[in-house]
């Protein structure tokens, strides 16, 4: 479930099946979950289990209550995850993690 927070700007490259949810304030305010790039290495759990959870298909989903967790957290679990599969993005629609490579 999502936020209804019409001030945060959807972004422009959100993957094909995902899972999210958005932060009512920070400088994260929307965390998704690239479903088809996720391969069930659990480590986002591991680091931030009130944010994160597996499914019944072993692949990561975002939970409703986000806010109880800090960004340094939910940062550390999207670093922490071996693919990439976590992507932050800022109250713009700017992705803040991971960065493009050039």
């Amino acid at each position: 479930m999502t936020h209804n927070n019409d001030d945060i700007k959807i972004p422009s490259d959100l993957p094909e099946e995902y899972s999210q949810n958005t932060r009512k304030s920070g400088k994260i305010r929307r965390i998704v979950v690239d479903r088809q790039g996720c391969i069930g290495a659990r480590s986002c759990v591991v680091v931030a289990e009130k944010v994160f959870q597996m499914d019944d298909k072993n692949l990561a989903y975002v939970l409703d209550d986000v806010e109880s967790t800090d960004e340094e957290t939910i940062h550390l679990a999207a670093e922490a995850c071996p693919v990439l599969a976590i992507h932050l993005y800022d109250k713009d629609g700017n992705k803040i993690f991971p960065k493009e490579s050039i």
